[in-house]
């Protein structure tokens, strides 16, 4: 197919693929294809989105694979209905597809059905003796589940048990829709850590997120701020006037606490949410120390509960590692990815492959990218195309070039903006 490659706004390549060139390394370089006949451009390959002109920065021999499709065959994708304990064991249970109230496949799970592009389905699940559904994968509680198709998708039902079997429904609930605190991140945002004290030299960095939040009002941007390894014993003004800028500014300010991984009582993390809500009207928690094991899921699943009962809004959970599936719904927005430098948008954490063992190959793609999140450290410089491909992952990210020596807390990167401009696209 006919492609160009430029640089700086220049040319340096034209042709029909296969197209080779010899770049710089570091250098930037635009990529765009083009459609021909019934052939329409789809996606690049390797997880990169959908973005044509596509930005590449070369640090390596690097391959664009540009994936088209025939706009005049019908699409149709998968909907497919699995089923769990809330303790992770794959279960057979009986579930409904309908469309426009009519059923149109049912039956034990796992199973699926190939929709039409673009429509909507309902998925009923339901109860079997001491089986009582629980909740969704995207966190909704209405065991009848809405979903629009525009891609495959895998609806997973968790459900919890019961001393008491529950009668099996006659007729289909009306489907709700459950507002989630990550319903507050529109598209692919930035997280940023402000643990500096604003003082004469931190307040610059609090001041450029303000500033980059103005200039890019469309971006979701959220900040977690730390007084004291938690949010201390008083009320710090300096702190509280600098939280109330961000907030004015549109920034969803949230509250660092550790969790010592499951260990802490609900009724402390409660108390420090009681502390941050009340002396610095903060928007949520960010929770450090977050663990990825199966067991504590209502431990965390309370927490946010709580959270939203006294006006907070998101909560964010830190293993920094991916999680079981069970774990969605437990906060708004969970990071599996927290390391060193850059990484492959098919790593294990970032797709969800980590948990092959329990069959859970690659889930993250059947559910809303806006529960995760990752952390890169370290990059000295911005790499544009790993926002690009990373935004089809997660709903928020984080990339600084402060080190391991937790200075990566402790500023804002100098392409604080350039990164901004990128998510703006």
């Amino acid at each position: 197919m006919y492609t160009t490659i430029k640089t700086g706004g220049s040319t340096v390549k034209t042709g029909y693929t296969p197209l080779t060139i010899t770049g710089t390394t570091d250098a930037q370089y635009t990529v765009q294809v083009y459609n021909y006949g019934d052939m329409v451009f789809d996606h690049w390959g390797g997880g990169s989105g959908s973005s044509n002109p596509r930005t590449l920065t070369l640090w390596g021999d690097t391959t664009a694979t540009a994936h088209y499709r025939s706009s005049s065959s019908s699409s149709t994708y998968d909907l497919n209905v699995r089923a769990y304990s809330t303790g992770g064991a794959a279960l057979s249970m009986y579930a409904t597809i309908q469309s426009g109230g009519t059923t149109v496949k049912s039956g034990h799970t796992p199973f699926s059905y190939e929709g039409g592009a673009g429509k909507t389905y309902v998925v009923t699940a339901q109860d079997y003796g001491s089986y009582v559904f629980d909740h969704w994968g995207n966190g909704g509680t209405n065991r009848a589940r809405s979903i629009t198709l525009d891609h495959d998708v895998t609806a997973v039902a968790y459900y919890r048990t019961s001393s008491t079997s529950s009668p099996t429904p006659t007729s289909s609930p009306t489907p709700t829709t459950t507002t989630t605190g990550n319903a507050l991140i529109t598209k692919t945002g930035a997280f940023v850590a402000l643990y500096m004290y604003p003082g004469s030299t931190g307040s610059t960095h609090w001041q450029k997120v303000i500033d980059e939040k103005k200039e890019h009002p469309s971006v979701p941007v959220v900040a977690a701020f730390n007084p004291s390894s938690g949010p201390g014993g008083y009320r710090d003004g300096n702190i509280a006037n600098w939280v109330a800028k961000l907030k004015s500014a549109g920034v969803i300010a949230i509250g660092y606490v550790a969790d010592d991984y499951g260990t802490r009582s609900l009724s402390s993390l409660k108390a420090d949410a009681d502390k941050y809500k009340n002396w610095y009207n903060a928007d949520g928690l960010f929770i450090d120390e977050f663990t990825n094991k199966v067991g504590y899921e209502s431990h965390y699943r309370d927490l946010t509960n709580y959270i939203k009962s006294i006006g907070m809004k998101l909560t964010f959970g830190n293993p920094g590692t991916d999680v079981p599936p069970s774990y969605i719904g437990t906060t708004d927005v969970i990071n599996t990815s927290e390391g060193r430098g850059y990484i492959s948008l098919t790593d294990p954490n970032l797709i969800g492959s980590s948990w092959v063992s329990g069959g859970w190959l690659g889930w993250h793609k059947d559910e809303d990218k806006r529960n995760f999140a990752v952390i890169r450290y370290d990059t000295s410089w911005l790499d544009t195309a790993f926002v690009d491909g990373a935004s089809n992952r997660v709903g928020l990210m984080y990339i600084t070039n402060g080190n391991d020596g937790n200075s990566r807390w402790f500023h804002v990167p100098s392409y604080f903006g350039s990164m901004m401009d990128a998510l703006d696209n």
